[in-house]
């Protein structure tokens, strides 16, 4: 019966995880249009889907407590699901384990790979608000714009390479 809890617990987080990925996808986009309002939403809502995965995370693992506990294992490891179809021994419930198993592996790459993009893009964002920013707070003696020189002031009158006079 624990083997179901364990196996509810991995469908719901991949239920979750998917819910992740949409709320990347809107997160990528806010991040690109410069949303900020539309950014802080969905960082609201990611977090509260991260509670929810954190509570199925917990009761998947209290199923696999209660498995090992129906299989006569009393110690307290904390076995991934690679190690936990060996000790199950129906084929179905095996392969529907491994199944489950195989479609969280698939969904969390995609979740891997969707936040190495957001994190690229908040860093390229970052980047350029730092080199806009040194643009406007640019020091006076680093001014490299052009200036008219400041034009001496002596006794005699100003000169130019042609004398009219001679």
């Amino acid at each position: 019966m624990s083997l179901q809890l364990v196996i509810a617990a991995m469908e719901q987080l991949i239920e979750l995880h998917e819910e992740l990925i949409s709320v990347g996808h809107n997160k990528k986009q806010a991040i690109i249009d410069n949303d900020i309002s539309a950014l802080s939403r969905t960082l609201a809502q990611e977090t509260r889907l991260l509670k929810k995965v954190s509570e199925a995370e917990e009761r998947r693992i209290e199923g696999l407590n209660g498995f090992l506990r129906e299989k006569g294992i009393r110690s307290q490891l904390k076995l991934n699901i690679t190690e936990m179809t060996r000790l199950v021994f129906d084929p179905e419930e095996k392969q529907r384990l491994i199944s489950v198993q195989e479609r969280l592996s698939k969904v969390l790459h995609t979740l891997k790979e969707l936040n190495s993009v957001n994190k690229e893009l908040v860093e390229q964002s970052l980047a350029f608000i730092d080199y806009s920013l040194n643009l406007l707070v640019e020091k006076p003696e680093d001014n490299m714009l052009y200036q008219h020189p400041v034009k001496q002031r002596n006794d005699s009158p100003s000169r130019s390479f042609f004398d009219t006079r001679a």
